[in-house]
């Protein structure tokens, strides 16, 4: 599937990707920030600020005005991570140029009604208790406060309470002055895409806008030298959430193929590696599984476990070994055939739907990846890994000194120093 992509002269970048076979429009405007722009004085601006746009903006003044899309039958949404934020919808096409209107009006222009600041601080913090009833995100969080520590990957999307709770409507306006600026905005829309009249529009209501660059992130720097454990105490009734984790590779490494067949081999599905070892054999975990996420300057890999707390050290220990046999032993040619099959098989339902492909053209563009592959593409890299490509960056990121646990559960601080000393690989 082709798709076209310019740079308008203000620096916006424009994305459409045509699809046949739909009535469907999905029309997204992403802006490059995120939590990890944050200071840790303002830490959770990027999502508040999320929620504000919704109170109104200069030409949809009310929330009725910025939700009157689902009257036009669409679905719409938003969100914010640690590197980018999103205001989007799904919408039948003959309405496209509502939808884009609206996304454009909630990423430009809000108004920040001073008295909806503090209702919406409420739900902000209710958001971070429903959060906190939440071990498995609670986990990831730990976990990302341990890899990156110092740096704005290990702030919470969600912020800190104290922020949340002070945080004036002069800082919203001032963060948004300096980071919905036009060289970090991406227009992404993908769907029945016709006609000239997309990129007449686009350049009509985004190319005006001064040219300005924004406040850029700090950049991750690995000064880890020995494994690590972390662990936040929280009564589960005998149930621990652990996460282990390596540092992984950047959005454009071209080992993040192999690695994806790696994680697919080892935590993806009731078929993996360490689902059928852990849970199906030796029966220490009810949940267990890979994942990885990666930016432009680093990345992350993991595996995530729910367990019993008397088996968190067999759990540990299991976990290990799965890395540590496939730094050593190639796939056979039947478990990488199946890798392949649950990557391939994943991109070709994503394509399908206009959302998905909205989001997989964004976040190339985000990530600033000078070479942006449809989902065809990147199948094509991915079949012709072979198994050593995989054993191989298995080699170079899984390693002794650079393992790092977190643990929320009713674990004590001592058992944290006893855990350290079996991350070995």
């Amino acid at each position: 599937m082709m798709f076209e992509y310019c740079t308008l002269d203000n620096g916006v970048r424009v994305v459409l990707v045509p699809m046949a076979g739909v009535e469907s429009v999905a029309v997204g405007v992403y802006v490059e920030t995120g939590s990890r722009y944050e200071t840790k004085e303002i830490n959770g601006i990027s999502h508040f600020l999320e929620h504000m746009a919704f109170k109104g903006t200069k030409k949809l003044p009310t929330r009725k005005d910025t939700s009157r899309l689902e009257a036009l039958g669409a679905i719409q949404n938003a969100w914010t991570d640690v590197d980018g934020t999103a205001y989007w919808c799904k919408i039948p096409a003959d309405k496209w140029r509502e939808g884009l209107e609206v996304a454009k009006e909630l990423a430009l222009y809000p108004i920040i009604p001073e008295k909806d600041l503090e209702i919406e601080r409420g739900v902000i913090l209710e958001e971070m208790r429903r959060r906190d009833d939440r071990p498995d995100e609670l986990v990831s969080e730990e976990l990302m406060k341990l890899v990156f520590a110092g740096n704005g990957l290990g702030r919470t999307t969600l912020g800190e309470e104290e922020v949340i709770k002070t945080v004036k409507r002069d800082d919203f306006v001032e963060y948004h002055d300096r980071q919905y600026v036009s060289t970090r905005v991406v227009v992404v829309i993908a769907g029945k895409v016709q006609g000239a009249g997309f990129r007449a529009q686009v350049e009509e209501w985004f190319g005006p806008a001064e040219r300005a660059k924004g406040k850029d992130f700090e950049r991750w720097e690995d000064w880890q030298k020995e494994a690590r454990v972390q662990i936040k105490h929280k009564e589960l009734a005998a149930q621990a959430h652990i996460e282990l984790a390596v540092p992984g590779v950047r959005s454009d490494d071209p080992r993040r193929f192999a690695l994806s067949l790696l994680t697919a081999h080892l935590g993806q599905g009731l078929s993996s590696r360490l689902f059928e070892e852990l849970r199906e054999k030796q029966g220490v975990c009810y949940a267990v599984h890979a994942g990885e996420a990666r930016w432009p300057d680093c990345g992350v890999w993991s595996v995530y476990a729910g367990l019993n707390i008397d088996k968190l050290e067999k759990a540990v220990t299991g976990i290990l070994a799965e890395m540590q046999k496939v730094k050593t032993i190639k796939l056979t040619d039947k478990e990488l055939a199946a890798a392949k099959e649950k990557i391939r098989g994943p991109l070709l339902f994503s394509a399908e739907n206009p959302v998905n492909q909205m989001e997989w053209y964004a976040h190339q563009v985000l990530d600033g990846k000078k070479e942006i592959l449809t989902h065809e593409q990147a199948i094509g890299k991915v079949m012709i890994v072979d198994a050593e490509d995989i054993r191989k960056v298995a080699q170079s990121i899984f390693s002794s000194q650079k393992l790092n646990l977190a643990i929320v559960g009713p674990v004590e601080v001592a058992r944290g120093e006893k855990l350290k000393e079996l991350l070995k690989l």
